[in-house]
């Protein structure tokens, strides 16, 4: 990976937020396919739990990619 960072440390809370066009770009190009997954399954008459199950599998899997992608530590910041 680059040394180029698209995501900061949430400000409060837990986890990461876009900081660039990169990281927004991320973010939209997920829920895209994301959407897609989703309406694919269903459309193909697959239950709705494994639906669901495929969406979160799919943002359990981008976890690293953004943390590795993030300008700081995540941690709980709540001040």
């Amino acid at each position: 990976m680059t040394g180029d960072k698209w995501f900061r440390p949430k400000r409060f809370g837990y986890g990461a937020t876009p900081d660039n066009w990169k990281g927004w770009a991320f973010v939209v190009v997920f829920i895209l396919i994301a959407v897609a997954a989703l309406t694919g399954l269903l459309a193909a008459g697959a239950p709705e739990w494994l639906a669901v199950l495929a969406v979160l599998a799919l943002t359990v899997a981008i976890i690293p990619l953004i943390k590795a992608k993030t300008d700081g530590e995540w941690r709980w910041r709540w001040h």
